[in-house]
């Protein structure tokens, strides 16, 4: 597994740029399956649409094809909250990306970079409500697994400005699946780009990412990680439950950790 150490939060800038890792922003605690929770307006003080999540900002991650953004709109529908979807197809790199990546990661990862910096700084008014299909510290996931030492090291002063005054999700939900199911998705939902993915590319963002969840459970971040391998999202009602009612424990474990 690729080390990827930790980080000062966010908003405070790195000491030393050989060390750049993956920010932390202290928060809550993960927490072990338990039963759907009810109202969690007595414990936030704030009424509930959909108990416990109307009042958060809920970040989606996982691998590509993973499903991030389907469970981003049951969320949005079921729970009143507001959908922020990644931008992806609109950036002009990706193909080219794929067919070369040592050529094409740092002009992919500096898109990507800025036009999550565009959403986020869009929301910074009001980030209550509102569940997003990515996370801003999967530019650092990708850049540690495509970039040069050197355009690594460009890219992440670049983040350390850029995420100074943005506002973080207060709960991460990092979904994972087996290889061949995330196969099976990437194919499914047919963009041709996508097609040159390989399985060692796909296994190592799996490990990338279950660093970084561990990484911010660690700190103290309020995470919650779930296998959806066998998981149904979108056609069956009973796995989605299941995972919302995942999520609702955790911001309840969240806000009686703070």
């Amino acid at each position: 597994m690729r080390d990827l150490r930790s980080v000062p939060p966010a908003r405070e800038r790195s000491p030393e740029r050989a060390d750049v890792g993956l920010p932390i922003v202290s928060r809550g605690v993960e927490v072990p399956v338990e039963p759907p929770v009810g109202d969690l307006s007595a414990v936030s003080g704030i009424p509930a649409v959909g108990p416990g999540l109307s009042d958060l900002f809920i970040a989606v991650e996982g691998p590509i094809g993973v499903g991030k953004t389907t469970l981003m709109r049951r969320l949005a529908e079921t729970c009143g909250l507001r959908a922020e979807r990644e931008i992806v197809g609109e950036n002009p790199f990706l193909a080219d990306f794929y067919a070369d990546i040592p050529r094409w990661a740092f002009q992919t990862e500096m898109f990507f970079l800025t036009s999550r910096y565009t959403q986020l700084r869009d929301l910074a008014g009001n980030p209550r409500g509102v569940v997003a299909d990515f996370h801003l510290r999967k530019n650092l996931v990708f850049a540690r697994r495509t970039l040069s030492p050197a355009e690594h090291d460009r890219l992440v002063r670049v983040y350390d400005v850029l995420v100074e005054d943005l506002p973080m999700p207060d709960l991460t939900v990092f979904l994972d699946a087996e290889l061949p199911v995330l196969r099976r998705r990437i194919a499914e939902r047919g963009r041709d780009f996508e097609t040159q993915i390989t399985d060692d590319y796909l296994q190592g963002l799996r490990e990338d990412y279950e660093q970084l969840a561990e990484t911010m459970r660690a700190a103290g971040e309020a995470v919650v990680r779930i296998d959806v391998t066998d998981t149904d999202i979108l056609g069956d009602e009973a796995d989605f439950a299941a995972i919302r009612s995942r999520i609702e424990a955790t911001a309840r474990e969240a806000r009686r950790a703070r």
